[in-house]
């Protein structure tokens, strides 16, 4: 199986130094933020707003948290005094509030566990997102799993080589579902029913412009990711990227700047390229598919379990409002698992946790577990940076207006299930999504009189499922002290109309939008 070298292994190893003498610079206030954050960033971790505190984070490739890695989870919490986690949009877990001795002791316990935190920031190639459920979803063209693994592999040992002009984003589809952001991320494979893939390249969404990306190529070998990698870092992004201009140098403004068709033959070239130089094949190493477990459809009344294609088998998903669990829940969940075989915990870029592997009472159990710190309407499954409190790029608290609002919709005692499912972006950096949901909020201003109070740009009618992506449409600014009251309006249209938001707003663009007029 393509693995990480112990050459790669080795090569960010000798760099941690350049880390640790940053890091202590920045604690001590001798180098600013701003500064800092070119160093930390390759190595997984970026300082907290007011300079006190740092965050890390580890990748998982295709949210992929394996039981080893639960393992170790379960050991750092009993440890370290950690407070607050996310699961990101990028698939990957972050921890907050460290301090710098807590923050360079976990860089390392994290290296030597294997999970890599170097390079999940700055500007690499960062942790390869994926459909949440690949290897266990029922109807899936083939498993993922392998190729995602060796892929990721393939692009750490990549790392050393490459110095990219900005992030690289890359990700895998199933085919069924995009959740991974396949057709929109820097470079995306989906999957065919023939046991092929399709490749996407050039989206990407944030400040200066989004686009969705195009089709490069139609089926191609799984084997063959490897040379549409390493090609596209090397010979598109790293040859044509605008290194000068930041705000212009993601691989969205190289297709931008090329037109579609040269775009498209230029990667081909690339691959091509790449091909005539050497070998650079993945080898995978199947999966063994867990076969404990049997049949017990009655725990399916719950709708957060699922049934895996392996029989006996079944899913849990577990929702935190915004992606950070409750720390005493998180733990109780982690203490179970550890007990379990074969299990996993898959993070999805929407910030749910999916518990695959487990057999109906092991499902039973997990559920109970986690029902009181989870979503329980398709409101609260929105998706959330973790906003400014914490994020020094943030502009507006995404997370803590998503949940104040959820907080103000529970306590209403109606029913708001005909809410949807909405996604919260603290700033232009447009790490949600937001233009891609049925209704997205990104954090802005808003003058009222001479002042300038806190908002949020209103967004609706975006989607990004496979072959039906759209962006939607801004429709208004309403600041945030209003929010709670906008969606308690909204809420009370649906239920009058007796319709879900999203059957609704297709039909009521109009009333939608003079809605938002009214708490502008």
């Amino acid at each position: 199986m393509t693995d990480i070298s112990q050459e790669t292994k080795s090569e960010i190893q000798s760099r941690f130094p350049l880390f640790k003498e940053a890091c202590h610079a920045f604690y001590a206030k001798e180098l600013p933020p701003a500064k800092y954050k070119g160093t930390s960033g390759k190595f997984g971790s970026y300082g907290e707003r007011g300079g006190q505190s740092s965050m890390l984070r580890l990748r998982f490739s295709g949210g992929a948290v394996r039981k080893k890695h639960i393992l170790f989870l379960k050991d750092i919490l009993g440890r370290y005094p950690l407070d607050l986690i996310h699961f990101t949009t990028g698939e990957a877990l972050q921890i907050h509030h460290l301090s710098e001795e807590n923050l360079l002791a976990l860089y390392q316990e994290c290296f030597d566990a294997g999970i890599y935190c170097y390079g999940a920031g700055s500007d690499n190639p960062r942790n390869i997102t994926a459909s949440p459920l690949h290897g266990v979803e029922q109807g899936e063209y083939f498993d993922m799993t392998p190729y995602i693994e060796a892929a990721s592999h393939f692009v750490i040992n990549l790392m050393p080589r490459l110095n990219l002009p900005r992030k690289f984003k890359i990700s895998f589809s199933n085919g069924l579902d995009n959740e991974g952001h396949a057709t929109f991320k820097d470079l995306g494979f989906v999957a065919r029913p023939d046991h092929t893939f399709d490749v996407y390249a050039g989206g990407g969404f944030g400040v200066n412009g989004s686009r969705f990306g195009i089709l490069i190529d139609h089926g191609i070998d799984p084997l063959d990711i490897s040379y549409y990698i390493f090609a596209y870092a090397r010979d598109i992004y790293m040859k044509y990227g605008d290194y000068d201009h930041r705000g212009r140098n993601r691989s969205r403004f190289i297709l931008e700047a090329m037109g579609e068709d040269a775009f498209r033959k230029a990667v081909r070239d690339a691959v091509r390229k790449v091909r005539s130089e050497g070998n650079y094949r993945l080898t995978i190493e199947p999966q063994t598919p867990s076969t404990k477990g049997s049949d017990d459809d009655r725990i399916l009344s719950d709708p957060r379990i699922g049934k895996q294609k392996q029989p006996g088998l079944y899913y849990v998903a577990y929702k935190p409002l915004g992606g950070t669990p409750d720390m005493t829940v998180f733990t109780r969940l982690l203490t179970a698992l550890s007990a379990m075989d074969d299990v996993e915990i898959r993070l999805n870029a929407d910030e749910t946790a999916y518990i695959i592997n487990l057999t109906a009472p092991e499902a039973r159990a997990i559920a109970d577990i986690t029902v009181s710190d989870t979503a329980r309407t398709p409101f609260e499954q929105s998706v959330s940076c973790i906003g400014a409190t914490v994020c020094q790029q943030g502009l507006r608290d995404s997370h803590g207006t998503f949940v104040h609002i959820a907080t103000v919709l529970r306590e209403s005692g109606k029913d708001t299930t005909l809410l949807p499912k909405c996604h919260f972006s603290g700033c232009p950096s447009n790490c949600t999504v937001q233009q891609l949901a049925i209704l997205g909020l990104r954090g802005s201003g808003k003058k009222t009189g001479t002042a300038m109070e806190e908002a949020f740009d209103i967004y609706a009618g975006g989607s990004y499922a496979i072959g039906q992506g759209v962006m939607g449409t801004q429709i208004g600014t309403i600041t945030t002290k209003n929010l709670p009251a906008f969606f308690l309006a909204l809420n009370d249209r649906l239920l009058a109309d007796s319709q879900a938001f999203t059957d609704w707003y297709p039909s009521h663009k109009d009333t939608f939008r003079d809605l938002v007029q009214q708490f502008e």
